[in-house]
């Protein structure tokens, strides 16, 4: 299993919700964990998974279909169900053809399963979108479900998990936790703390973007932290560095990005042009040259977790990441819609003009 660490307060809250419910406490039969791409949704699910499983909560099996939702090609609900009906032991033959039938079966062969063996765990990896989820739904009260997203599925009438990126000293351990794993002598991240730290940081304590790094360092154990933070503080190459040669930072944020419909991912590029870590509700209607707060496109980066609110209400922040891809030399082809734009704000409450 991948190392795990640094999520224990989101863990229990998972564990919570996948525990047989009692007689003071009403059944959670959906939850879904949303967050950034990278920021160890399946790892964290996975992990509830496993624990539940051990403490004999679901005897009668745990199911994981991964819906693909953000990849060119995302797997259908007819596809996940056939996944599911083999899984469940429907033999190839036996799967009906079409969508009703194939939801109909797996409902069925679920309660079955609850009468014969008991409860049963549904891990659904990966969705994109509340119709991929719906059919794969069990109905028996009994089972539990776990989704993951990049986006928050309010459709689905889930109980909501929202995963951020990692406290320093869990992004640390995670670092250090990595490299320990591959040379349990390796103790540059303890001999270097300063360094470590800044590595988190440029890392945006993203999961994913950690590990790459670790993966950076465990390739050459003669380097020092302090060597690849150099390397990595040029912000033009950080998202091309940030590349184990199995799972890119860029890529991941790519995927995310054409997911979106051209006017959400326009105010996008838009919001990485304003300086300051926050930007408020005024600044990015001056952005986005409209007369009013561009509330649905907002909206529409919320829910794919690009944006996230800020320190105070009406201020909003992207992640340090999603800056720099959205920060490159592509964004010279808006530059030219909101060069004549006179107000930018250094921070929420802080205005200069330009």
């Amino acid at each position: 299993m991948e190392r795990f660490t640094g999520r224990d307060d989101e863990l229990g809250s998972l564990l919570t919700d996948l525990a047989p419910a009692d007689a003071g406490r009403s059944a959670v039969p959906v939850t879904a964990v949303a967050g950034l791409g990278g920021v160890g949704k399946t790892a964290l699910t996975v992990r509830a998974a496993h624990t539940a499983r051990e403490r004999g909560w679901f005897p009668g099996g745990a199911l994981f279909v991964d819906c693909h939702g953000y990849d060119e090609t995302p797997a259908g609900p007819e596809q996940l169900l056939e996944a599911l009906l083999r899984a469940l032991g429907v033999a190839a033959a036996h799967v009906p053809g079409t969508l009703d039938e194939r939801a109909g079966l797996y409902r069925s062969v679920l309660a079955e399963r609850a009468r014969t063996r008991g409860r049963v765990l549904i891990v659904v990896d990966n969705a994109s979108h509340p119709g991929q989820v719906r059919p794969l739904l069990p109905g028996h009260t009994t089972h539990r479900v776990l989704v993951t997203s990049r986006d928050t599925l309010s459709q689905l009438g889930a109980h909501l998990l929202h995963l951020d990126v990692l406290r320093p000293e869990a992004a640390r351990d995670v670092l250090h936790g990595a490299l320990r794993a591959a040379a349990p002598a390796d103790r540059r991240v303890l001999v270097a703390p300063g360094a470590a730290r800044q590595l988190c940081e440029l890392c945006g304590r993203l999961p994913l973007a950690l590990q790459s790094a670790a993966a950076l360092l465990i390739s050459d154990p003669g380097k020092p932290v302090a060597e690849l933070v150099a390397e990595l503080a040029d912000s033009a190459t950080l998202l091309d560095h940030l590349d184990d040669g199995e799972r890119g930072v860029r890529s991941c944020f790519d995927l995310s990005y054409r997911r979106l419909g051209s006017e959400p991912a326009r105010l996008l590029r838009l919001l990485a042009l304003a300086p300051g870590s926050e930007t408020s509700d005024e600044t990015i209607t001056v952005l986005s040259g409209a007369g009013t707060l561009p509330r649905r496109r907002l909206d529409a980066l919320i829910r794919a977790h690009l944006v996230a609110p800020g320190s105070l209400r009406g201020c909003w922040t992207l992640h340090d990441l999603g800056r720099v891809l959205r920060g490159e030399a592509s964004l010279t082809s808006v530059w030219g819609g909101v060069h004549g734009v006179g107000l930018f704000r250094t921070g929420c409450g802080r205005s200069r003009s330009r």
